[in-house]
Order: C-alpha cells, then sequence, then structure tokens
C-alpha cells in the first residue's frame, strides 16, 4: 500500500468519543518511547504524528486517515511514562475498550524494542 494522503481524523481522549468506523483499521501498539508515532511519520512521509524523547507523549488514540479508506491508529504505549498511575490506568482501560468495541481492526502492529 502505498500512502498518498493522511490527515489526522479524531483524537480520542474517552470512551465513546471514535470516529465513524472505515472498512479497516490498523492499530499500532507497543511500550511508551519505542517508536510508533515515528513510525507512522515515516510511513505517511511528513510530520503529522506528534513525537518527543519523553516516554508516554501520546496520551490519546489518534485517527488518522490514509488514503481515504483506511485508519491508522496511534495507540498511548505501555509500561514506563512520565505520567502518574491513575493516568496510566486510565491509557489502559482506553486501549481495552479500544479493542473491545472496534470491529473494523484488521491488525496491530506491536512495536517491539531490542
Amino acid at each position: 500500500m502505498t500512502v498518498k494522503s493522511a490527515e489526522l481524523i479524531k483524537t480520542v481522549f474517552a470512551k465513546g468519543e471514535y470516529p465513524p468506523p472505515m472498512k479497516r483499521e490498523i492499530a499500532f501498539a507497543g511500550r511508551s518511547n519505542v517508536g510508533k508515532s515515528s513510525l507512522l511519520n515515516s510511513l505517511f512521509g511528513r510530520r503529522l504524528a506528534k513525537t518527543s524523547s519523553t516516554p508516554g507523549k501520546t496520551r490519546s488514540i489518534n485517527f488518522y486517515g490514509v488514503n481515504g479508506e483506511i485508519y491508522f491508529v496511534d495507540l498511548p504505549g505501555y509500561g514506563y511514562a512520565k505520567a502518574s498511575m491513575s493516568e496510566r490506568e486510565k491509557w489502559q482501560r482506553l486501549i481495552t475498550d479500544y479493542f473491545e468495541s472496534r470491529e473494523g481492526i484488521s491488525l496491530v502492529v506491536l512495536l517491539v524494542d531490542i
């Protein structure tokens, strides 16, 4: 698949705020600061997803529309992040709800830093 166009569709901080479904969604998951947003920027061919050297920069679920036909979904990282325990637990509940409620997820890309 060649990325011809990409745009941020929706930033989600709470359950039920998800955008309307598309045929397919590809979710990008992994530990905090593993490079999920950087990988997305590489795929997009431009800096669209916010990145930082500080773990826990992505604090929401970000839906990017690609070629008008698929979502690339940037999930908050799990594990170490510069955030309170209650904030990290909130992210975990949001991620769990995302996986349980979205029917269009066709692939989960799990990034691992070795």
